[in-house]
């Protein structure tokens, strides 16, 4: 299979390091042609992802007019900010062509709300009307860093369409790469999109030096925000107790490869959104989806607390310390749980 990959990032690398050792033929996209020279030159993103080395089998390029017309897959893995402009140019190249594309790009468009597989299908759909598989979601707890280095790793390929889920797991899934499949799309990346912005709140909270017990609270009361946001856009509550959910959630907010975790550490510190992303070298997801928040609890008409504290946070110039206030001493209330009848 001809798989084309748009995006050079490390979760682009990683998952061509994936899918080439199924034997695959893989390009690996950038935008830009010195970075495209680069890496296939020397097989390596030295700082995204020290120690990996990209297969000589992937091809790296910046011309996608060299896979597109034959590509039977294509993966989309560029940052958020960017998937609407990437979303018009994928459609003038598709050509009426209907291929399957799987979005890898976690975030919520604040204009919109939309997910991303939502934006690029607006696009598409706009441009290129034969192509109508619709896009895939692939998602979940997966560290750019451990995947390319194929440790064993669980995620999720979701669709309303079972059947092209379950054909997504089979062109993805190795002994070290396990899929499951999801038919409720949106759920799986409304949990991928704000789990960022969650790992951005335990990440002040640990600059802070707040402790396991804050660290506890803030995953588990997040947990409830994400099903909480979920439902109101209509996703089915369960989605979030899965990988792309509760999984996502723990590993973003407690592992070391976390820029979003280590983003807020940094906001902690006393460094700016600005110096704090520039400090990380990436871009920090969770940065780009927190402008959605507002947007998010009007249109489903709840409070988000954790996640409006991030907004107030990062977007405001609020005091932490002060935000961790604002939390502690909300209005009392019981622990419910969206559904329930507590």
């Amino acid at each position: 299979m001809i798989i084309g990959i748009l995006g050079s990032g490390s979760w682009g690398s990683a998952l061509s390091i994936v899918l080439s050792g199924k034997g695959h033929t893989v390009y690996l996209w950038s935008n830009d042609p010195l970075e495209a020279e680069k890496i296939a030159k020397t097989r390596r993103l030295a700082h995204k992802l020290p120690g990996v080395t990209v297969p000589p089998e992937v091809k790296v390029t910046s011309d996608w007019s060299c896979f597109m017309p034959g590509a039977e897959l294509l993966v989309v893995a560029v940052p958020s900010k960017h998937i609407r402009s990437l979303a018009r140019l994928l459609a003038g190249g598709l050509q009426g062509r209907p291929k399957l594309i799987v979005n890898a790009t976690k975030g919520l468009e604040a204009g919109t709300l939309l997910t991303m597989s939502e934006v690029l299908e607006e696009e598409i759909a706009v441009h290129t009307p034969k192509a109508d598989r619709g896009v895939l979601a692939l998602s979940g707890p997966s560290h750019a860093e451990e995947v390319a280095l194929l440790l064993p790793t669980a995620i999720v390929a979701a669709h309303a369409d079972g059947a092209l889920a379950a054909e997504a797991q089979e062109i993805f899934q190795t002994p070290r790469f396990r899929v499951y499949t999801n038919t409720d799309r949106k759920g799986v990346e409304i949990g991928a999109a704000l789990k960022n912005v969650l790992a951005v709140a335990v990440g002040i909270s640990d600059g802070l030096g707040f402790g396991d017990n804050a660290r506890a609270a803030l995953i588990s009361r997040g947990l409830y925000e994400l099903s909480l946001a979920g439902r109101g856009l209509g996703a089915r509550p369960e989605t979030f107790t899965g990988l792309s959910g509760l999984g996502d959630l723990v590993v973003t907010c407690t592992s070391r490869h976390s820029r979003n975790r280590k983003f807020g550490e940094l906001i902690a510190q006393g460094y700016s959104p600005d110096d704090a992303e520039e400090e990380i070298g990436m871009v920090v997801e969770g940065r780009t989806t927190v402008q959605a928040v507002p947007a998010l609890q009007q249109r489903i008409h709840a409070e988000l607390p954790i996640s409006n504290e991030v907004y107030a946070i990062v977007l405001e110039g609020k005091d932490p310390r002060h935000a961790v206030e604002s939390l502690m001493l909300r209005e009392l209330k019981s622990e419910t749980w969206p559904g329930s009848s507590g």
